[in-house]
């Protein structure tokens, strides 16, 4: 039966395809997504706020259909507020809806973190302003970002890159960092959690998505705690972890 360990809700800024097939290629039996869209048609700043403006009522609704937590994703929207926007929209979510929430920035550093890598490398999907915005923001957090790179993908077709190309584009990044802890794939939208495999085995660095890191910060949230495999370190160390506090 769908959900009958837990219901996870997600807001997406834009239209949920992506997010929802990798979803199911890693999480656990009987968890369950909930997802709502805001909407949002482009990079442009009126956008994201925008789809902030709905963020709200959005969770609010996720909480009268008894999800078991919530994730807000959209990272550009929530650095664009600067620094510590990502407590104060997890607080208006949780406030909202009644149920615990994280946000795709937060979870991005806590799964940073969690893998121990301080010193790491950015390859995205995003043009660059949004990505040197992603790389002041993790820095403002102690973090230690030794190059950002993407591929400026216009808005809408962000789901066109394949695992296949954003390997290759990843490995390139790698190589022209120098020694890195660890390296962040950001936005849902790409497929960068179905590389991430392929980038650890190919060059030994650990790779972190966005969706594998919001997951599994709601998986530890919820004591769901399974050997996760063929997905990445990230989740294959859920296993045998306890609950996030």
């Amino acid at each position: 039966m769908f959900g009958w360990r837990a219901r996870i809700g997600y807001i997406s800024p834009t239209v949920m395809e992506v997010l929802p097939f990798e979803f199911y290629r890693f999480a656990p039996d009987g968890v369950g997504l909930v997802g709502m869209t805001c909407g949002i048609d482009d990079w442009r700043p009126d956008e994201f706020e925008k789809g902030l403006a709905q963020v709200k009522g959005a969770a609010g609704y996720l909480g009268s259909r008894n999800v078991d937590f919530i994730i807000h994703g959209g990272g550009p929207l929530v650095v664009a507020r600067g620094k510590g926007y990502e407590e104060t929209i997890v607080s208006e979510i949780e406030s909202a809806s009644g149920v615990p929430a994280t946000t795709g920035v937060r979870a991005g550093m806590q799964a940073l973190r969690h893998m121990k890598a301080q010193r790491i490398a950015i390859a995205s999907c995003y043009p660059r302003g949004h990505n040197d915005a992603l790389k002041n923001y993790l820095e403002l957090f102690g973090f230690e970002v030794v190059r950002a790179e993407g591929t400026n993908m216009p808005f809408k077709d962000i789901q066109k890159q394949s695992p296949t190309e954003i390997l290759a584009f990843t490995k390139d990044v790698l190589a022209a960092s120098g020694p890195c802890d660890a390296v962040y794939l950001p936005c849902p939208q790409w497929q960068g959690a179905q590389a991430v495999e392929a980038i650890e085995r190919e060059t030994g660095v650990t790779a972190v998505a966005y969706t594998h890191a919001n997951f599994f910060q709601a998986f530890r949230k919820l004591g769901i705690d399974e050997q996760i495999v063929g997905h990445g370190r990230l989740l294959a160390s859920l296993a045998g972890k306890e609950a996030a506090q």
